[in-house]
């Protein structure tokens, strides 16, 4: 009788603790939000920030599919990744806390915008990313812009070379970021306006897009690119690492030197001393990082053209 009463004591607790979670819909944003819960583990990175502008700041920051905003430090957003179900939650009993979890796209990786006014761009080129020439997965390209729109997408050296699925009213369709289009938002070439919208006339269209975790070559595995011909210059690398997925390279070291842009494309240029039998670290949004020796890094000179 005694182990009876305990059992019906436990779940008792355990569906009180369930049921405490009530959870609301923000249309605005597109999530789901309670109060006094939280996830375990899982943290991406964390900002101060008001309860109210956590979701609205998950939903901007890419790999953030949940987050737990708390008045730690007079008010702390701790934004969290990978899978979660309202399951997940559990009840925290801490002043003010806010838990929720955005409704992502049903496939792929990234989070979803909507009705993103699209080009055409008239060009054979090799655009500002100056990607190397491979054997690409997707050739379809896209300049692009850096509209409100686009959101966390804005135009960011860290896209080139990335897969991008859209939707313009013709079915989904997966494109390469090869080229800026600052100013504005997406801007289809030739061939990718064509399939994207049925060969509409020259002139503007609305899509809806998210970063695609498809991989940029048709081979497996990380590839390290020098972006010039220089590849056994021991003062000057300019490097760049593609075929990640959807992982975003954010930032480069070498020898203890942090790289930089020089132009808007994906590689990180260094100077300074260093042999090819030094490694390069390549950092990740998400912040994980690959390390790649400079001697397995390939010519990347000759460019690959878009049309």
């Amino acid at each position: 009788m005694k182990i009876s009463t305990l059992i019906l004591i436990s779940i008792y607790f355990f569906l009180e603790e369930v049921v405490a979670i009530n959870w609301n819909y923000d249309h605005a944003n597109k999530l789901n939000w309670a109060l006094g819960c939280d996830f375990n583990e899982n943290n991406l990175k964390n900002v101060l920030s008001k309860g109210e502008q956590c979701g609205p700041k998950c939903v901007q920051t890419p790999g953030c599919t949940h987050f737990t905003w708390t008045n730690f430090r007079d008010g702390t957003c701790w934004m969290k990744k990978g899978p979660v179900a309202k399951s997940n939650a559990f009840v925290l009993n801490h002043s003010g806390a806010v838990c929720g979890i955005l409704d992502l796209a049903s496939s792929g990786s990234g989070q979803l915008k909507e009705n993103v006014l699209t080009t055409r761009h008239a060009a054979y080129e090799v655009g500002a990313c100056e990607l190397p020439s491979a054997d690409y997965a997707v050739t379809l390209p896209v300049a692009l812009g850096n509209i409100e729109s686009l959101g966390h997408l804005k135009f960011d050296p860290k896209y080139c070379g990335h897969v991008f699925e859209i939707d313009c009213g013709n079915g989904k369709l997966d494109i390469i970021v090869t080229n800026s289009n600052l100013g504005g938002g997406l801007d289809l070439y030739a061939s990718s306006w064509g399939l994207a919208t049925n060969n509409k006339p020259p002139g503007q269209t609305y899509c809806n897009v998210k970063l695609s975790n498809r991989n940029t070559f048709r081979n497996s595995g990380y590839q390290c690119y020098h972006a010039t011909g220089e590849t056994n210059n021991n003062y000057y690398r300019n490097v760049g690492l593609f075929n990640t997925n959807d992982k975003l390279v954010v930032s480069a070291k070498y020898r203890g030197v942090n790289g930089a842009h020089r132009g808007n494309n994906g590689y990180w240029a260094f100077d300074g001393w260093g042999t090819g039998n030094d490694r390069v670290t390549f950092y990740f949004e998400d912040g994980t990082s690959h390390s790649v020796y400079l001697r397995d890094c390939k010519d990347g000179s000759k460019k690959q053209f878009w049309s």
